[in-house]
């Protein structure tokens, strides 16, 4: 990806170390979460019913949504609870300490077609 793709996110130190933070690049609501070794954005929100991901439970490696407890890997985006679901994944790297997301997700599908529901 061009790095002109990119876009300013936030200071690297104003996301809590195992903690989260959400911003909002373009138009497009992102978490970016501070691992032990590394920053990553997902999306912004829980699938299930759009609850910002860095108000949510943060053990280890795993978010927790507090309202119905859907849950998400961190390092993957893949659903734990439940696991069909995923959480899109948006690049991220660091610049004198300045964190950069291109807002363009790297799309991954869920593993279950939720189009008949009716949410």
């Amino acid at each position: 990806m061009p790095e002109v793709d990119f876009v300013y996110a936030c200071e690297a130190s104003d996301v809590p170390e195992n903690g989260a933070l959400n911003v909002n690049l373009d138009g497009v609501e992102i978490t970016i979460f501070h691992t032990p070794d590394r920053f990553l954005a997902r999306s912004g929100v829980c699938k299930h019913n759009g609850f910002k991901l860095e108000l949510c439970d943060i053990t280890g490696d795993t978010v927790t949504c507090p309202l119905h407890g859907w849950k998400y890997r961190i390092s993957t985006g893949k659903g734990v609870k439940p696991a069909w679901t995923v959480l899109e994944t948006y690049p991220v790297v660091m610049r004198a300490d300045q964190l950069w997301v291109q807002p363009l997700a790297e799309k991954q599908d869920d593993e279950f077609d939720t189009s008949a529901f009716d949410w």
